[in-house]
């Protein structure tokens, strides 16, 4: 009997256990704050996330902090970590700014290789977001995709951005750049394969001590 309750109590923790990891090991966003500048701006201005929602697809969703707002006309939003991205992979611009949504939102230019301010050389560079209605030139918030083939968003690992120095459409009262530190990184669905494998060498360990 007492030998069957040890197995019922190990059963439990395990499933316990994996239930507990199995959000994280699956999650499959990476955000980036954005806590560096050339401004000498203290602080975060902003932060960037990075998610999968789509074979070969990721959703990049910009936000600033009060206070700050991102460029557009005349803008930069570049990136380092993916390969084989074109001017094309980029698509469903959408800004935000208080109530105000601004979609049908273009790229305008497109560069490889580009040196950053102070930051240095980004592999991407979707630049001139244009097509906003009534002169809008900054928005407190962006999401777009980026689709190219295998891109998962494990892959990026540096954002650059162009900023205002303050909140919504008119990008005042000056401009600069800012770039994030180490990534927080969410685990890889790989951390689930090593979490299964140390539960069932736990579980074997445990169920030969008790058949001891």
């Amino acid at each position: 009997m007492r030998v069957w309750v040890r197995r019922r109590v190990l059963s439990t923790c395990i499933v316990g256990l994996f239930l507990t990891f199995l959000p994280a090991a699956w999650a499959t966003s990476v955000t980036f704050n954005l806590t560096a500048n050339n401004l000498g701006v203290l602080g975060s201005v902003g932060s960037v996330t990075v998610t999968d929602v789509a074979a070969n697809q990721v959703m990049v969703s910009i936000t600033m902090n009060p206070g700050f707002s991102l460029k557009l006309q005349g803008g930069d939003i570049a990136f380092n970590g993916p390969s084989g991205l074109m001017a094309a992979s980029i698509s469903a611009l959408t800004g935000f700014s208080g109530s105000s949504t601004f979609s049908g939102l273009s790229a305008k230019q497109f560069f490889m290789d580009k040196n950053i301010s102070q930051f240095g050389v980004f592999a991407f560079d979707y630049a001139n977001i244009m097509g906003s209605p009534h002169g809008v030139v900054s928005v407190d918030s962006l999401t777009f995709l980026l689709t190219a083939p295998g891109l998962t968003a494990s892959q990026f690992t540096g954002f650059a951005i162009h900023f205002c120095t303050a909140s919504g459409t008119n990008c005042g009262p000056q401009t600069g750049f800012a770039s994030n530190g180490p990534p927080a990184t969410v685990p890889e669905p790989g951390t689930m394969a090593l979490l299964g494998s140390g539960l069932v060498g736990l579980a074997g360990f445990v169920r030969r001590r008790i058949n001891l």
